[in-house]
């Protein structure tokens, strides 16, 4: 009799491995059919022991033990793989248990039973990689042309040494877009995999895969690394600066780092690649060996006109009214003379805002309090409603909304003040002086699934000389480049608060110059600012290198390790939680973001944030010599779930 510890492929409640009893001869790693409350699962194995060396252990446990079910032998997943999954876990402190299934599609565990039977007859078994042999990284930055020229050249030397390529993108539209461009004379060898596929198409994409005796291209989302290939000689991490990387639901990881450990397991060539890569990307160069497959470029590659209109006059809110008998104005004039000259010509245009909605934040010009939500306290949103044509305040945290023509409930005032520019306040600009013109507007507000967004956008290409205003969401759906695009308000890109936010608003500003043909119009209050300086020189190499100089002299990323600690409570559990966490982690000296606390659904937010050397909370895989402080590992496991722990946020607050 044998008793065996597994982890669920589904995700589940309990933080620790299940226990289970066998008579089965099952081994680490193998896949058992186990009974979880009233349902049969399937589990990996972890451990195996013989019940006489835990005799004295099971007479203890305060539960009866359960039967495994059935033995579905070896797991088909690749043990490098399921090991970069725990690998993964560490790095990021989030418990093992739900990593696992957080990172093998649905599919492949519902439909198990039919993946087993499907063998890889192309090669073989897969060769033990030497110990000693360090996996080739490579960084890739240059104009989107340019990657897909030299793909093609690398996908054919690939398949001539009978090595598979491995593409990880963010999205379905990044999918789609290489799969076009990459696939011509080798269709039958190029496959694109996803989880808005069909349970059909997807699994005859896998058998086909692996049945192939010729090496393929695989293009798919960073789970589908999971398919158990064994030929896969380079993986090609595409599109790296996309925040889609980042898993939104826990456990949190970031795909990009969790691809990159796969590929060292595998000792499979990993090409980084961007038209811009990610400042902490370029950052680690040096330090950790990243190689250039090719000088990076860092030139912004538009044969079209970039234009920088700085404001004709001092800006005021939204709403305000007139000051020193001027009007604010959403659109400069010369914006509206190259829109209205387009149009005429029968071409569309693309404009830009960084938020959806008329005004992202209102002030009581009495008390200077802001309009906030009563049930959770965010601040409302200013929208206009599609469906009655008025005005009205909607929480994007809650959702709740009160008709727009409200007072301040601190004071009880009129004097109501819109602050910012969105989707809205652009969308009534351009109704107003293009009255006769189609105009489309795509953000999450008038979208609000992947299938709403693209009727938009074939709207908006077929019906030339008309207007889209659009968030960044225009970008993954726009096929057609745009003759003029401009940004009715760069410095509104300047609110968010986030350390990250210059690099953010360059990957902005190239997206929208990738989705325009003619013409770019910027709109700026200052005209010397230094990304804008940077955008018009179309060089960007003196602009990465000050903010990496200046994130090495803050000991900013990637020059130190974050690690963020938040929790969420009232205001006594958050004073107490204050405490607590800078007694536990004294010896790592967190900054508590005590100043920053936030009001939010009546509790208050804590954050603390602990700085350490990237050496000693890293991987081998990621950087040489590298590991994971244990000490700091075993605090931070040993936190309560109401604190939630991020490796590498993407902000601060």
């Amino acid at each position: 009799m044998k008793i065996i510890s597994v982890i669920p492929l589904k995700k589940t409640i309990w933080k620790n491995d299940l226990t289970y009893f066998t008579s089965l001869n099952i081994a680490v790693g193998g896949i058992v059919c186990v009974p979880v409350r009233n349902r049969q699962i399937l589990a990996l194995v972890i451990s195996v022991k013989e019940l006489k060396e835990l005799k004295g252990n099971v007479k203890e446990m305060d539960f009866n033990l359960k039967k495994v079910t059935e033995d579905k032998g070896a797991s088909i997943f690749l043990p490098e793989f399921l090991n970069a999954i725990f690998d993964t876990s560490k790095y990021f402190a989030q418990n093992k248990n739900n990593t696992v299934a957080s990172l093998i599609p649905n599919i492949f565990i519902e439909e198990y039973d039919r993946l087993s039977s499907v063998q890889n007859k192309s090669f073989g078994e897969k060769k033990e990689n030497p110990k000693n042999l360090k996996s080739e990284k490579l960084l890739f930055q240059c104009p989107l042309k340019d990657r897909i020229s030299i793909y093609k050249t690398l996908i054919r030397e690939s398949f001539a040494r009978n090595k598979s390529i491995f593409m990880v993108m963010p999205t379905l539209f990044d999918i789609e877009k290489f799969t076009n461009q990459l696939s011509k004379g080798i269709e039958q060898f190029t496959f694109s995999i996803h989880s808005e596929l069909s349970t059909k198409k997807n699994l005859i994409t896998y058998e086909k895969i692996m049945n192939s005796t010729h090496p393929v291209l695989i293009i798919g989302t960073p789970p589908f690394l999971s398919i158990p290939k064994k030929d896969i000689g380079t993986i090609i991490l595409e599109h790296e600066n996309s925040n889609t990387y980042k898993m939104i639901t826990k456990p949190h990881f970031d795909l990009r780092i969790f691809t990159e450990i796969y590929a060292s397991k595998i000792n499979a060539k990993f090409i980084v690649a961007d038209e811009i890569l990610r400042y902490e990307t370029i950052g680690r160069m040096d330090k950790d060996n990243l190689n250039p497959l090719y000088p990076l470029s860092f030139r912004i590659d538009f044969k079209g006109e970039i234009e920088i209109l700085g404001k004709e006059k001092k800006a005021s809110p939204v709403g305000s009214g007139p000051k020193d008998g001027k009007k604010f104005q959403i659109l400069e004039n010369k914006s509206i003379e190259e829109i209205k000259f387009t149009l005429e010509n029968k071409k569309s245009v693309f404009v830009f805002s960084l938020r959806k909605g008329l005004a992202t934040m209102t002030l009581c010009k009495d008390c200077n309090e802001t309009v906030s939500c009563e049930k959770c306290g965010t601040p409302l949103v200013l929208y206009v409603s599609q469906r009655e044509k008025k005005r009205m305040f909607v929480c994007n945290q809650c959702e709740m909304n009160i008709d727009g023509d409200t007072t301040c409930r601190t004071c009880g005032g009129w004097n109501l003040l819109p602050l910012g520019i969105g989707t809205d306040t652009v969308y009534e600009e351009i109704e107003k002086k293009f009255p006769k013109i189609k105009i489309f507007k795509l953000d999450k507000e008038s979208a609000k699934n992947s299938k709403g967004a693209k009727k938009i956008i074939t709207e908006f290409e077929e019906n030339e000389g008309s207007v889209l205003i659009g968030t960044e969401m225009a970008f993954f759906y726009l096929k057609n480049k745009v003759p003029l695009s401009v940004i009715a308000s760069f410095d509104s890109l300047w609110s968010i608060p986030n350390f990250k936010m210059g690099e953010k608003i360059v990957q902005i500003i190239l997206s929208l110059i990738e989705k325009t043909s003619e013409k770019v119009i910027i709109q700026v209050k200052n005209k010397n600012d230094p990304t804008i300086t940077a955008i018009k020189t179309t060089n960007l190499l003196s602009l990465v290198r000050e903010e990496l100089e200046d994130r090495q002299k803050f000991s900013y990323p990637p020059y130190k390790r974050f690690i963020k600690i938040t929790y969420l409570g009232k205001k006594e559990q958050a004073i107490a939680a204050k405490k607590m966490l800078k007694e536990i982690f004294k010896e790592y000296l967190p900054e508590i973001f005590s100043g920053f606390i936030a009001k939010k659904k009546n509790q208050y937010v804590t954050n603390a944030l602990i700085k350490i050397d990237p050496q000693k909370w890293s991987l081998p895989e990621l950087s040489l010599g590298s590991l994971i402080d244990q000490n700091l590992f075993d605090l931070l496991s040993s936190l309560p779930p109401a604190y939630k722990v991020s490796v590498d946020p993407e902000d601060l607050l």
